[in-house]
């Protein structure tokens, strides 16, 4: 039997990314005003109902918001420096022997960027085949339909509201005592800030685990590539597929099906690409 370690670090140089000199540093976009951080809960296998989580972080501006993965940015963060590809390998490793790889593994490897580079536009980067990629479209207004319910959620009073998005429908909690319409991921338009929302599935959710005013530091234009090729979302979700079958079929042809799995995943959260 493979044992976990070799698993670990064949996966690790499959994953890694190999950075070398940038053209372009990280870019300023302004002073963030509220730092909020969700885990999510993503369904990886919907026969078992095998669940991961992850921390993912929502830093919203007067102007501009972003949300991404804790562990991505840290994972991509020391990729960028000197050897640090080597660094993420030996340190995956390491968490591998520990039992705890799952801390610099993440549900959701995207960097969304909210009203910009314009208002009501929001843009995602991405990695395809260890290539920058980004896609901009408008940022749509989700139809959300008030319930009669309340809860309390991290000491904040919410509300209940739900939405079709894309294929999905999303059930929302949301506070008045942030009057900030944001949320996680590309969900937003309510009157107060989503502390908690989920599919109706089960298979995706995000809960506000903290929540930090005047947190200091920037909303940061994170560039990890060299450039970001231009795509529309459906290009970026096809292409993803391709990659992904691709190495299915490495793996295969490379003896290392163990990498494939026999689970069944629940698919993208956005359902409507698939044309």
């Amino acid at each position: 039997m493979i044992n976990v370690f070799n698993k670990m670090a064949f996966a690790c140089l499959l994953l890694s990314v190999q950075i070398g000199v940038f053209a372009q540093k990280n870019v300023i976009l302004e002073p963030a005003i509220i730092e909020c951080r969700y885990l999510d809960r993503s369904m990886k296998d919907t026969l078992t109902g095998q669940i991961e989580a992850d921390t993912m972080i929502l830093r919203i501006g007067r102007n501009v918001s972003c949300f991404y993965s804790k562990d991505v940015l840290f994972s991509d963060s020391l990729k960028r420096t000197p050897n640090g590809t080597t660094k993420w390998i030996n340190l995956m490793g390491q968490y591998a022997r520990e039992g705890r790889s799952r801390d610099l593994l993440c549900n959701d490897s995207d960097y969304y960027y909210l009203d910009y580079p314009e208002q009501g536009q929001i843009t995602v980067r991405t990695k395809v085949n260890n290539k920058g990629v980004e896609y901009t479209e408008e940022r749509e207004t989700l139809q959300w339909e008030f319930r009669d319910s309340v809860k309390t959620v991290l000491g904040f009073e919410c509300y209940l509201a739900e939405a079709n998005f894309r294929g999905r429908k999303w059930l929302a909690w949301y506070t008045l005592e942030v009057p900030v319409s944001q949320g996680p991921w590309k969900l937003w338009g309510l009157p107060g800030l989503i502390c908690e929302a989920y599919e109706d599935q089960g298979q995706y959710s995000y809960s506000l685990v903290s929540f930090t005013p005047n947190p200091g530091g920037d909303i940061m234009l994170y560039n990890l590539f060299k450039s970001y090729e231009k795509k529309s979302r459906f290009e970026v979700f096809e292409a993803l597929v391709r990659h992904r079958e691709l190495m299915i079929e490495d793996a295969r042809q490379s003896g290392n099906s163990w990498m494939i799995g026999h689970g069944r995943s629940p698919g993208r959260k956005e359902l409507d690409w698939m044309r």
